[in-house]
């Protein structure tokens, strides 16, 4: 919970905070062509490059490797006879191909380095370059075989860093367990077109099991990232495990799950007291996310919920905290970006399909959890059970009390044959069903000029004001009150 705040909030600072704030910092990965050969993959992408006669191709790197750009773009620049350029700061997280940006430059290859959701594009073909990072394979084998794995079936699923060491890890491990899975990367190797058939494909990696999922216990290789999360909350394993390569550590993770799901029940429980929803746009590249922003305005319709839709770039607290009529905020964005810990914001941020969970009155909630787009779109397609009695309440379990919903509907008199009179400015509002003039009539201070309804304030001609700084304005003579030389 935020902290009460003990003094009063400042309109605007001196900037001493942004002056202090640290840079990300950028370490220089490779040194040379050798290095940047080893780490970047520049004679695969080279290949790639040429075999597919692109003409413009964007490279995209995160801050962390922003570094090593202008040495990785100069050696594609000596293999292809394509034009090259960089890409930094992106417009959302810089796991997602930020095609927006290389469409300004009107290019038609994107080369994505550095950790990705992998999620799937809808306009621009792709080059993956995971930069891979070590792994020793021998120290995993020897963490797993101390946890007695021996009658498990396993599921080997990698970061993107480090899915180069998952054959070799697969192969210490084969003859210790039951059955060995071993995840795949669907845009590891080649270019991935738009449209291409993604069938089975789950998180950007693709395996096949004989028996039901709970039946597997989970290794996964890589630090503590969203990958994991999402793995754990939207898969019901027998058990977990994670090992990180910097830490060298192997930790069982299947109570990290359960204390997420709990967390994101409770948001659920907030989405459903809501009446105002701010639906956010946090990704234009991702496929089908337009899709997913019609389908929740059309639950929103026919929940009778009021909506607005919001292109903040990338999310923080404080552009959220500009809009103070919204209830409960909806993300739609990569599944990396979408479980946000919303302990901060003002106002719950949840997925769409928790959004579709707080608005169904026939579903309820059994620990099934859906991240991806293409699942939420087959789900909202199938429940169409949104509307309700206006009179009817609903109990809510965040404020144990029942609970009416708002409802807000386009209101038509036809007896008015389109004239409407109305007699003041709430019954405008009621009238139009604007949530933000209903929450600006309910505020004490509305703007000069409009906090007293009493009379109507006469319009005037604008004045010239006082000019100078505080301490001693433009008109003032030099002489204090008393008649005393300042």
């Amino acid at each position: 919970m935020a902290e009460a705040l003990q003094n009063p909030v400042a309109i605007s600072d001196s900037g001493e905070a942004v002056l202090a704030r640290e840079a990300v910092h950028s370490e220089r990965r490779a040194h040379s062509a050798t290095e940047a050969e080893s780490v970047y993959e520049v004679e695969r992408t080279a290949k790639l490059i040429s075999d597919g006669g692109y003409k413009r191709v964007a490279l995209q790197f995160p801050d962390e490797l922003l570094a090593d750009s202008t040495l990785v773009s100069d050696q594609l620049r000596q293999r292809v006879s394509a034009q090259i350029f960089v890409l930094a700061d992106t417009s959302y997280g810089s796991c997602c191909v930020d095609e927006v940006a290389a469409l300004h430059y009107d290019a038609d290859l994107v080369v994505h380095y550095g950790r990705t959701c992998l999620s799937l594009t809808s306009r621009l073909p792709v080059v993956y370059v995971f930069c891979c990072e070590p792994v020793d394979s021998e120290h995993v084998a020897e963490c797993a075989k101390r946890e007695d794995l021996g009658e498990s079936r396993l599921l080997l699923v990698a970061d993107v860093p480090y899915v180069h060491a998952l054959d070799a890890i697969a192969d210490r491990l084969r003859p210790c367990v039951a059955e060995m899975v071993v995840s795949r990367v669907s845009a590891q190797d080649g270019v991935y077109v738009p449209g291409a058939d993604t069938e089975g494909v789950k998180l950007g990696r693709t395996w096949e099991l004989d028996h039901p999922v709970g039946d597997y216990t989970l290794l996964y290789i890589g630090d503590e990232s969203p990958t994991l999360t999402n793995l754990l909350v939207t898969k019901r394993f027998g058990a977990a495990y994670s090992y990180s390569p910097s830490q060298r550590t192997l930790r069982a993770e299947s109570g990290k799950a359960n204390r997420h799901l709990s967390r994101r029940y409770y948001m659920v429980q907030r989405a459903r007291d809501a009446n105002i929803v701010g639906i956010v746009v946090g990704t234009l590249a991702a496929a089908r996310y337009l899709r997913v922003v019609e389908a929740l305005k059309q639950l929103l319709r026919q929940a009778e919920r009021k909506f607005y839709v919001f292109v903040v770039g990338k999310l923080n607290v404080a552009k959220l905290a500009n809009f103070a009529e919204i209830e409960a905020y909806v993300l739609v964005a990569c599944p990396e970006n979408s479980l946000v810990d919303s302990k901060e914001f003002f106002q719950p941020v949840v997925t769409p399909y928790e959004m579709l969970l707080a608005l169904s009155r026939s579903r309820e909630w059994s620990g099934d959890y859906i991240i991806d787009f293409h699942s939420f779109l087959e789900e909202s397609e199938l429940d169409q059970d949104f509307g309700g009695d206006d009179d009817e309440p609903h109990f809510s379990l965040v404020t144990g009390k029942l609970q009416k919903t708002r409802r807000y509907v386009a209101q038509q008199d036809e007896s008015s044959g389109g004239d409407v009179t109305v007699r003041c400015k709430t019954e405008i509002a009621q009238y139009m069903g604007s949530a933000a003039a209903e929450h600006l009539l309910a505020r004490s201070f509305r703007g000069l000029g409009h906090d007293d309804d009493s009379h109507e304030v006469e319009p005037m001609l604008a004045v010239e004001g006082l000019s100078g700084i505080a301490s001693k304005y433009s008109h003032e003579t030099g002489e204090s009150k008393c008649g005393e030389k300042k």
